[in-house]
């Protein structure tokens, strides 16, 4: 081969394998840019999260017996407290009223009731009037007999025997009407009695009537002796609002003359000794919280500091969020760490319900749904992605665990996964 020739070749393939580098380079540089993360064991702890506020762990509402106002407080909101001290005291004259109320109707029950029993026939009566009636009843019966088997006798005797046997009949005859009389007198006599069970019903009522009207004026005189309220137990006392707010926003709390009902407390005791944090967590994961479960709280007075607790109570009542949804509240036990913690500060929580030890996990943003399905892609060796189907177990906010489909170690795309192709080269970031 003639020099000239060598060099045309060497140029040609110099040429081509610059425009293969180009091509390469071209591509290479035009794969899409991935994150990416790997897929490790660890224990995977998963949360339920909610807000809530710090609230005394021991309290204790105060009620009034009734509706009234009061007629003095004799603390302040904050002041300290022991188990018996007074607290406030209701206006008396209504609650005296009741009771002189309630005197007087008891008096009225027994009243009638006395009436009643003046006009009801004794059981003994009734007996004996029974009795009476039997006795009339066999009377009767035997003189109507022997009445009447004298006459067969008399109507089949001889006429000439007949005279003297009709002074006998007609004295017989007599008896037995006689008899008669006198049962039909019983039988008056027993129904006049028997009248007795309207009035028995009558008792009975009047006796109802006088049970009512005394439980009333029982009530009422407890009423009255508690119209002083105390402290149930040692500890500061909170004021609560006694109505809604005025016009220029002012919460009413107790005073004197403040109106109150037994359905709403105007004082509450609190022991500050321990808090709790009150979570309102939501109906959809409440039923996997349990008490005894570990919990981190979050404080907003506190931002750079986390607080461990422990889920004490779940309570069964449900309440309405500000956001309209539906909570229920969970009580989590504080450990103060040496902080000032207050009774109303907000924050937010974390309760771990569940611990799956050795989990494999990706983070969740590596997971693609399709169709129901779960999908990974694993980046090879040589750049390019394996979409592989993955089943997955416990979840969290930011991690999920792969039961198959990847191995320890696997290199997992984490964004832009919805724009990947099985097979696709990718520039790993």
């Amino acid at each position: 081969m003639s020099r000239g020739r060598i060099i045309a070749a060497i140029v040609v393939l110099a040429i081509v394998g610059i425009v293969v580098a180009g091509v390469l380079y071209s591509n290479a540089a035009g794969a899409p840019s991935v994150t990416t993360a790997k897929a490790s064991t660890r224990t995977l702890g998963v949360q339920v999260t909610a807000s809530g506020k710090m609230e005394a762990a021991s309290r204790y509402d105060v009620y009034p017996p009734t509706a009234g106002t009061l007629d003095s407080v004799e603390v302040t909101d904050g002041a300290h407290v022991d188990a018996g001290d007074t607290l406030a005291q209701m206006d008396t004259e209504p609650l005296e009223l009741q009771v002189e109320q309630a005197k007087s109707a008891v008096e009225q029950a027994e009243a009638q009731l006395e009436t009643i029993d003046r006009g009801l026939p004794a059981g003994i009566d009734k007996s004996a009037a029974s009795a009476a009636v039997s006795a009339a009843k066999a009377s009767y019966d035997a003189a109507l007999g022997a009445y009447r088997a004298f006459q067969i006798s008399y109507n089949a005797a001889p006429p000439l025997v007949k005279p003297s046997m009709l002074a006998t009949l007609t004295a017989l005859n007599v008896q037995q009407k006689n008899a008669y009389a006198s049962y039909l007198g019983a039988k008056s006599n027993q129904h006049k009695l028997s009248t007795g069970s309207q009035v028995s019903e009558a008792r009975d009522a009047a006796e109802q009537a006088q049970s009512a009207a005394e439980y009333s004026l029982k009530v009422a005189r407890d009423t009255l002796d508690k119209a002083t309220i105390t402290a149930p137990a040692a500890g500061t006392v909170v004021f609560n609002a006694v109505g809604t707010p005025g016009t220029d926003g002012a919460i009413p709390k107790a005073a004197a003359g403040a109106a109150v009902a037994p359905a709403s407390a105007p004082f509450t005791i609190v022991q500050l000794g321990a808090l709790n944090f009150n979570a309102q967590v939501d109906e959809a994961d409440v039923d996997k919280v349990r008490p005894g479960m570990k919990a981190q709280v979050s404080l907003d007075a506190f931002p750079s500091k986390t607080f461990e607790g422990t889920v004490q109570t779940v309570r069964t009542t449900a309440i309405q969020t500000t956001t309209g949804g539906i909570a229920f509240p969970v009580l989590i036990g504080v450990e103060s760490a040496g902080k000032h913690l207050l009774i109303g500060m907000s924050g937010s929580t974390n309760v771990e319900v569940n611990a799956v030890e050795g989990a494999l996990t990706v983070p969740i943003q590596a997971v693609l749904d399709a169709n129901g399905a779960k999908y990974v892609f694993v980046v090879q060796s040589d750049n390019t992605v394996k979409k592989s189907r993955v089943h997955l177990g416990a979840l969290t906010d930011t991690e999920a665990q792969v039961l198959s489909g990847i191995g320890v170690g696997d290199t997992v795309v984490t964004s832009n996964l919805s724009g990947l192709t099985d097979g696709e080269k990718v520039r790993p970031q």
